[in-house]
C-alpha cells in the first residue's frame, strides 16, 4: 500500500467527528506535508471528510448508498433554507422517513424510529421524546431549541435544524423538493448503480489465485489492477480455461475490457453493452479502478425506473429495441422490422425514424471499431425510398475517413438486398476512453 492510500485508510478509520489537519496527519503517519495536504484533498471528494468555516476539517459519515428519491440532511436544511444547530458531522445521512409532530405524543411515539427527521414546532416535550428515539429535528417556525434540546442531540450525534418557515411550508418545500428529483433524475448515471466493494485480482496474480477468489466470491469476472489501483486488464473463467495453475493472469486476461466513467449515462452504455456483447463493464476515474456494472445491474436499474409512472423510453430506445447486431467482420451492420410505431401517415417508414437508425449504426460502428466517442455534426441523406411496414431492413455502416477530430461514415440500408437509403454522417470525435490510454 503507497503511503498515500495508507493516509486514506487512516483517514477512514478515524472516528466520526474527528478533526483533521496537514499537522496532524503527517506526524501521525510520519509523511511530508505535501503528501498530507493531498491526501486529505482526496478525502474530502471521496466525501470521508468536510471543511466546515470557523470548525476545521472534520470526518464525516460518508454518504451511504442511496434511493434515487433520497435527500440528506444537508440537503433537507438548504430546502427549508434552515440553520443547522448541531450535528454537523451526520448532515450526509439521509432521513428512513419524515414524521410530522402534530399528534399526542402517545400517538407520535408509534411512527419514532432511528435514522428519521422529525418536523416539529415550538413543542419541547415533541422534541425531547424524538431525540429519545435516536430522531433528528427539523424546527420550524424559526423557534429556537433551549439548551438541554441541544445538549441531548449532541449527546445522541443527531441533527437540530432551525427553518423559519411553518411546519406546512416546510412539507410542501420537501415534497415538493422529492418530486423535482425525481423528475430531474430521469437519466440515470452509472455511478448510481455501480456496485463499488470490487473483488479484484492484481498483476503479479496466477490462475490459481483466479480460482481461490471465484470459489470464495461465487464470481468469475474479476478487473486486474497493478499496485496503484490502476486497471490493467479484466479476467473470465473463458480466458483462464486449460491455463495451468501457475500461469500468470498478464497472459490470459483480457487487456482491452469495456471502460466507463462513473457520470455516463447508464442507457448509452446499456446500449453499447447489448450491441457488443459485453456482460460487464469496469468504472474507473483517472484510470484507477472504482466500481463495476453488469448486465443484472442494468436490468434492475430499468425496473427501478420502470416504477416511476414518469418515466418513459427515449425516442432513441423505443425506434432501435427492435433491431439487433448481425455478425459481420468488414462493417457495422444491424437487422430489424419496421413496425407500425415507425410509419408516416402514409404507411412507409417515417424519415425521421430511418435517419435515426442509420446514425446510430454509424455512431456504433465507430465505438465498435475505434473506441472513440462522436457527436452527429452533420447527416445528410442522398436516396430514401418508402419502406412498407413489416419490411425488414438491414443497416450497414462503413467508415470512410477517421481523422483526429472528425471522421465521415457511409451508410446503407437494404431491403430484399436491394439498396432502399443511403446518407454520409460526418461526427466530430470526443476524448478517447481511459481504456486506450492506461492499458496499452
Amino acid at each position: 500500500m503507497t503511503k498515500h492510500q495508507q493516509i486514506l485508510t487512516f483517514i477512514e478509520d478515524l472516528a466520526i467527528g474527528s478533526k483533521v489537519s496537514v499537522r496532524f496527519i503527517a506526524k501521525e503517519l510520519d509523511v511530508s506535508e505535501g503528501t498530507a495536504y493531498r491526501a486529505i484533498k482526496e478525502a474530502e471528494a471521496k466525501g470521508f471528510v468536510r471543511s466546515i468555516p470557523k470548525v476545521g476539517t472534520i470526518r464525516i459519515e460518508g454518504v451511504k448508498e442511496r434511493q434515487i428519491e433520497d435527500l440528506t440532511l444537508r440537503e433537507v436544511s438548504q430546502i427549508a433554507e434552515g440553520v443547522v444547530i448541531c450535528g454537523f458531522a451526520h448532515l450526509d445521512r439521509s432521513p428512513n422517513k419524515f414524521v410530522i409532530a402534530a399528534m399526542e405524543l402517545n400517538t407520535m411515539v408509534r411512527y419514532l424510529e432511528e435514522g428519521a427527521l422529525c418536523i416539529v414546532g415550538n413543542r419541547r416535550d415533541a422534541q425531547i421524546v424524538a431525540l429519545n428515539h435516536q430522531t433528528s429535528l427539523l424546527i420550524t417556525g424559526g423557534f429556537e431549541p433551549d439548551e438541554e434540546v441541544v445538549a441531548l442531540a449532541r449527546n445522541n450525534e443527531l441533527v437540530i435544524i432551525q427553518s423559519p418557515y411553518d411546519t406546512f411550508a416546510v412539507t410542501s418545500m420537501i415534497n415538493r423538493a422529492l418530486y423535482d428529483r425525481l423528475i430531474q433524475k430521469e437519466l440515470i448515471l452509472v455511478e448510481d448503480i455501480m456496485v463499488k466493494d470490487v473483488s479484484y485480482l492484481t498483476a503479479d496474480a496466477t490462475v490459481d489465485d483466479w480460482r481461490k477468489l471465484s470459489q470464495n466470491t461465487d464470481h468469475s469476472r474479476f478487473p486486474v489492477v497493478d499496485e496503484e489501483m490502476n486497471l490493467v486488464g479484466i479476467v473470465t473463467a473463458v480466458d483462464v480455461a486449460g491455463a495451468e495453475v501457475k500461469t500468470p493472469i498478464k497472459e490470459v486476461m483480457n487487456s482491452n475490457p469495456f471502460l466507463v466513467g462513473r457520470d455516463d449515462p447508464v442507457t448509452h452504455i446499456s446500449r453499447i453493452m447489448v450491441w457488443e456483447g459485453w456482460e460487464i463493464a469496469v468504472v474507473a476515474d483517472q484510470g484507477k479502478l472504482i466500481g463495476i456494472i453488469s448486465l443484472q445491474d442494468v436490468i434492475e436499474a430499468y425496473q427501478q425506473v420502470q416504477k416511476q409512472p414518469q418515466f418513459g423510453e427515449t425516442v432513441d430506445n423505443l425506434v432501435l429495441s427492435g433491431f439487433r447486431f448481425v455478425d459481420d467482420a468488414e462493417h457495422l451492420t444491424i437487422e430489424g422490422e419496421i413496425t407500425n410505431a415507425m410509419s408516416d401517415d402514409y404507411g412507409s417508414a417515417s424519415c425521421g425514424v430511418i435517419v435515426t437508425v442509420m446514425n446510430m449504426a454509424g455512431y456504433i460502428g465507430l465505438r465498435k471499431k475505434y473506441r472513440l466517442n462522436a457527436i452527429t455534426e452533420n447527416f445528410t441523406l442522398y436516396q430514401l425510398q418508402p419502406i412498407a411496414v413489416g419490411t425488414e431492413i438491414k443497416v450497414t455502416a462503413r467508415l470512410l475517413l477517421v481523422a483526429k477530430k472528425h471522421c465521415n461514415i457511409e451508410v446503407e440500408v437494404t431491403a430484399n438486398n436491394a439498396m432502399v437509403a443511403k446518407g454520409l454522417m460526418t461526427a466530430r470525435i470526443g476524448d478517447k476512453k481511459l481504456v486506450s490510454e492506461t492499458v496499452h
